[in-house]
């Protein structure tokens, strides 16, 4: 018994397949990964001191924002900013999903 690739077992995947299916993946990346702030820069292989440098903040604020269980969005910004991202908020319904665009 030989191996078989996968396109031959299943065939051609229509286009339109396709873009669902990269969809479905988008979307399971999405949901898949949940952090709070402190796990976001564990995550990130930053220190809490690395942090503070990088937001011109002490350390004792870094650990009190990471403890806080809500913060502000600005906040959050700055931090996913400081780490090199951006941070996109999204709407979440039953039937779709909306990026709400964030203030510059």
């Amino acid at each position: 018994m030989g191996y078989r690739k996968f396109s031959d077992i299943v065939g051609e995947i229509s286009p339109e397949r396709r873009a669902r299916i990269d969809a479905i993946k988008v979307e399971a990346r999405a949901d898949a990964v949940a952090f709070n702030l402190g796990e976001l820069r564990r995550h990130r292989e930053l220190t809490q001191v690395e942090l503070a440098q990088r937001l011109e903040r002490t350390q004792a604020s870094i650990s009190a924002m990471e403890a806080a269980g809500d913060n502000l969005l600005s906040t959050c910004r700055a931090v996913v900013e400081s780490m090199g991202g951006h941070l996109e908020v999204v709407a979440v319904f039953d039937d779709e999903r909306i990026v709400i665009p964030s203030p510059a």
